[in-house]
């Protein structure tokens, strides 16, 4: 640990009377379950936590990662040198003047669906099923049956680096399929309003549980350890997305193998640790993937889940 993180650590204790975890595995708090230790890490459990931890880091000048879920991320086998934050500020309260839902960063997808399904607000039943949280779902514009946070974000709250608060209409996140600004900024989103449309609970549920079974028919069992898709759908010149499993499956990489980490059987654009993966594993994986569809397509895949190394 250097002496940034050193010095974040006794602010942080001074701060708030608690202490970091020191070279805290990253594999407990990641869906692939891959990743050695960080320096640092903490949990913060509401907004202004979560601000301030980041204002300290900030003040010590270490490097940092704000993380939610866990999901779509590779650690490095040699774990963060800095502080891993792990927001866990939940939260979430109906409008129904504005028809909207304000929620908490880290409140869970499948609890922002399930009660809005629950209340009779429908038109985030495109995201039944899809783990992790709010504040994932829109840094990468998750999405699925032709909708994504970029058609139901009505505002988001940011911290921005200056250690203000913003609040910025969808425009401003400049979504495209699978990205927003989020991911190359230095702003971090507190909390989001989403956009609703009343309508019937049972109508609501029937749209979810159709949604939840087409996707359990493609997807590993929940208790998989994995990221989610692994490949984006390549963009084709005509402007149409070209299915990344469909071009995957082609090659015949279903159920190859690099170490612990394989191509999963039921679907060629998922890559599960079975076997006591590394990153070096599913790395190694990967290139070969790209490979095979570079040479019998011309197509370069690009990656969705997000690897972080040890060291900048």
């Amino acid at each position: 640990m250097n002496e940034q993180a050193a010095e974040f650590a006794r602010a942080y204790e001074r701060e708030t009377g608690r202490s970091p975890r020191r070279d805290e595995p990253m594999n407990r708090h990641a869906s692939f379950r891959i990743g050695g230790p960080a320096d640092l890490y903490i949990e913060t459990a509401s907004p202004s936590e979560l601000k301030a931890a980041v204002g300290l880091a900030r003040a010590a000048g270490v490097r940092h990662r704000v993380i939610g879920g866990g999901f779509n991320l590779l650690f490095d086998d040699d774990g963060y040198r800095g502080l891993i934050i792990r927001n866990s500020a939940r939260g979430l309260a109906f409008r129904t003047a504005s028809e909207t839902i304000e929620a908490a960063s880290a409140a869970a997808v499948d609890d922002l669906t399930g009660k809005a399904a629950a209340l009779g607000w429908g038109g985030l039943e495109f995201l039944a099923g899809i783990p992790g949280t709010l504040g994932g779902a829109i840094y990468g514009n998750a999405g699925a049956f032709g909708r994504a946070m970029c058609d139901v974000l009505a505002e988001a709250r940011l911290l921005t680096p200056e250690g203000g608060e913003i609040r910025v209409g969808p425009e401003s996140l400049e979504f495209a399929y699978r990205h927003s600004r989020l991911k190359k900024s230095a702003d971090i989103l507190l909390s989001a309003s989403l956009r609703l449309a009343p309508a019937p609970p049972d109508r609501i549920r029937a749209a979810m549980d159709e949604n939840v079974a087409l996707r359990s028919r493609r997807h590993p069992p929940r208790a998989t350890a994995y990221p989610g898709s692994f490949f984006k759908n390549p963009i084709l010149p005509d402007g149409c997305k070209q299915a990344a499993g469909f071009l995957l499956e082609q090659t015949g990489v279903r159920g190859l193998r690099v170490g612990g980490a394989s191509v999963f059987q039921g679907h060629c654009n998922f890559i599960i640790n079975d076997a006591g993966a590394t990153a070096r594993d599913v790395l190694g994986l990967a290139a070969e993937m790209k490979r095979r569809v570079l040479e019998k397509y011309g197509i370069v895949l690009e990656e969705e889940v997000i690897f972080v190394p040890a060291s900048a």
